[in-house]
């Protein structure tokens, strides 16, 4: 356990280098590498010729489940349906709806356990990444340049489409603080009986690599790395006794920065 007064400086330096990397860069450069590989080892000219099933011209029905791909100070499970349009076998537009089921991760109930046991830390800062998204819809395009096979078995194929999808749309958010608790009901054991709740709506964008394999006609296995995108809110130079007394304290952070919650995805569709 980190000491109750480096936490929110650690943590924070720890998120914005996370931040920093570039994650839709990566997702490129992953599409691109499987394209390689596909074109040398995987992509059969019959295939392409012979297709399982072509989508092109018609509606597609979807169902996901998104698990993280990495936990920080929250974890995301993520419950979406999704309604297409596939304008070519290349190309289409989705809509997709959902909940996320989300939660405070270990590391989140340490800090704050530990924070609210100590008297000495008087200012403090907010913590970046706590907002946990609920309710959420996006809009966007699926770019499927891939087609190919792998062989599985001696007599058995697998067909797949390798594609990129990005969009974007809206999100409710809800932020528990950590931090900032209203009414201490155990100082010595870190149990807060009241901590601050803040909620909001804010446009979201999303962006994903993935495959799909067709099972049979119409019907198809998704796989994603999908992150989904908003910007952060917290306040900074809290005042822990005022918070204590019920009073407003701090100021929202200039440069709050963005939120990125990565995760995989698996799902189900069905092309009519």
């Amino acid at each position: 356990m980190l000491p109750a007064d480096r936490v929110p400086t650690c943590l924070r330096h720890t998120a914005m280098n996370a931040r920093n990397l570039p994650r839709f860069v990566s997702l490129a450069l992953v599409l691109t590498a499987l394209s390689a590989s596909a074109q040398e080892q995987v992509l059969d000219p019959a295939a392409v010729r012979h297709r399982l099933f072509s989508p092109g011209e018609r509606l597609e029905a979807s169902f996901t489940v998104g698990l993280p791909a990495r936990e920080y100070l929250t974890a995301h499970y993520n419950l979406n349906a999704g309604l297409a349009y596939n304008f070519f076998n290349t190309l289409g537009v989705e809509a997709r709806a959902g909940y996320a089921l989300s939660r405070h991760t270990g590391l989140a109930r340490s800090i704050s356990e530990s924070f609210l046991a100590r008297e000495d830390k008087k200012i403090t800062d907010e913590l970046e990444d706590m907002w946990e998204m609920n309710l959420h819809g996006v809009v966007g395009a699926r770019w499927a340049p891939i087609y190919g096979k792998l062989s599985l078995l001696a007599d058995e194929t697998a067909h797949f489409q390798a594609y990129l999808w990005a969009g974007g749309g809206l999100a409710s958010l809800r932020r528990q603080s950590i931090i900032q608790c209203s009414q201490v009901a155990d100082r010595e054991q870190g149990v807060c009986g009241l901590w601050r709740v803040e909620t909001r709506m804010a446009p979201v964008a999303s962006g994903a690599v993935g495959f799909r394999f067709f099972l049979a006609s119409g019907h198809a296995l998704r796989f994603e790395l999908r992150d989904w995108v908003f910007t952060d809110q917290y306040r900074v130079n809290v005042q822990r006794e005022l918070w204590e007394a019920g009073q407003e304290s701090g100021e929202p952070a200039a440069n709050p920065g963005l939120t990125h919650l990565v995760q995989f995805d698996i799902g189900y569709s069905f092309i009519f």
